[in-house]
């Protein structure tokens, strides 16, 4: 399977009909479309073409009978089959960078500088997201005493769901899903898995052979160095000055975090500058050389990286040199990009249409208030001159006379003194006294009737 610009490989894919099942199909990723042909052979008809930019990717749940993905839009689906989990993670990033891409995401298997270019469309900057992401994440002075970091592992599966996040063109929250190992992890997941190294292989042999020339005098090589530096291109040379100004920071806490400037070489090395010949040998033979100049990069990242490098005015590109793929996937990210202004454009004007209705509606509501807020205040002068024009009459007519009370009038203290004399003389009078004073004790007895029982 090739990760360059065109990807090839037999998958299984599924067939569409009344019976579905897996036929081994020999699929070819080329600019934004994925063909299948029967054979292995590109020269024969394709049985079937399917445009990349838009598709989302999903990985199914793995099964006895294989590693599956599914390529999916709102009218149409794709799965897919592969023999392994590493070969399915290879079609997915190699996919994805197509299928994201345009979108601000597809970062994973995409050159830095196709990288920075889509994000610039997005408002990015001179150092991919990512980078920049997982550095700023890192950059505290807690997170840098951490023992073992960008040594010991993260967790395996936080790493996979932040890099489908940002493959997507996410802007995954490092604070809230990630630790100090894990976003270290995702760090060299990504510089691992770029097509080539930061520092182009074209200038393998080059940076190895300023060994010698530092080892006789460290100037010179610092010289040398410092030259082929600046044929580095400007996306490059932005990431390299970003990491090594970081990665120097980071062994200045090597007394807590274990990791001096020779462990973070021996990490950093492989993925900074690599041969892409496959030669076992001849990397094993330059390893300690890789792991001096990257020490001398990160000692001497100041003098050797002043400032970031800004790209060259497009205008002046030179388009009969230019590869045709990458020219065609510039224009689709353009196309891309204006058919999602125009349509944001147009929801802003039917959200500008929808609020001028509403805001007509209120107008109305508001006259309407208006209206009977006035109807209201003239009912309420009427009603004021009303109460005028009583109060001006009672004012004018005569009182008129109260009616007489029912009450009897009050009687005078002489008529209360003579009743009370009426009352002294009733209780004096001689029959009320004979009444009132106690039988005698010698008064002779009643004698009882005839027929009336005694006792003894």
């Amino acid at each position: 399977m090739s990760m360059a610009n065109i990807t090839t490989g037999w998958l299984k894919k599924e067939t569409h009909g009344t019976l579905r099942r897996y036929e081994r199909r020999w699929v070819v990723v080329s600019g934004n479309s994925l063909s299948y042909f029967k054979k292995d052979d590109n020269s024969n008809p394709s049985l079937g073409i399917i445009d990349l930019p838009g598709k989302k990717i999903v990985q199914n749940p793995d099964t006895d009978h294989g590693f599956k993905f599914e390529l999916t839009d709102k009218e149409s689906s794709y799965n897919f089959s592969c023999e392994t989990k590493t070969e399915r993670e290879k079609w997915v990033d190699a996919i994805s960078c197509i299928s994201y891409g345009p979108f601000g995401g597809g970062m994973f298997g995409s050159s830095i500088e196709v990288t920075v270019k889509r994000e610039k469309l997005h408002g990015g900057r001179n150092v991919p997201k990512i980078i920049s992401q997982c550095i700023g994440y890192l950059d505290n002075s807690f997170r840098l005493k951490e023992n073992g970091i960008f040594r010991l592992p993260g967790n395996e599966k936080t790493v996979k769901q932040l890099k489908m996040e940002f493959q997507e063109g996410m802007e995954p929250n490092l604070e809230a899903k990630g630790d100090t190992h894990t976003i270290g992890s995702l760090l060299k997941l990504y510089l691992r898995s770029l097509p080539d190294s930061v520092i182009p292989s074209s200038l393998y042999e080059d940076f190895v052979a300023i060994i010698l020339t530092y080892e006789l005098n460290q100037q010179e090589g610092l010289n040398e160095l410092r030259y082929l530096i600046n044929r580095i291109p400007c996306s490059a040379y932005n990431c390299i000055r970003r990491l090594c100004e970081f990665l120097f920071k980071v062994q200045t806490y090597s007394d807590s975090n274990r990791m001096d400037l020779n462990n973070l070489a021996i990490v950093f090395s492989p993925t900074i500058l690599k041969n892409n010949s496959g030669n076992l040998d001849l990397e094993m033979r330059d390893i300690q050389k890789l792991k001096k100049v990257t020490e001398m990069m990160i000692l001497n990242h100041e003098t050797l990286f002043p400032a970031d490098k800004e790209e060259e005015d497009q205008e002046d590109l030179d388009l009969e040199n230019i590869d045709p793929d990458e020219l065609k996937n510039l224009f689709t990210v353009k196309m891309i990009k204006y058919q999602v202004q125009s349509r944001e454009i147009l929801t802003k004007d039917k959200e500008i249409a929808a609020l001028r209705a509403q805001l007509a509606q209120s107008q109305q509501t508001v006259e309407h208030q208006e209206h009977t807020i006035i109807e209201q205040q003239n009912k309420l002068d009427h009603l004021g001159g009303c109460v005028q024009r009583l109060e001006a009459q009672e004012s004018c007519s005569p009182r008129a006379s109260l009616p007489s009370s029912p009450l009897p009038p009050p009687r005078s203290s002489n008529t209360v003194l003579t009743g009370a004399n009426k009352n002294v003389e009733l209780l004096t009078s001689p029959q009320l006294r004979r009444r009132t004073q106690p039988v005698a004790k010698d008064r002779p007895a009643v004698k009882p009737r005839p027929g009336t029982i005694c006792g003894p």
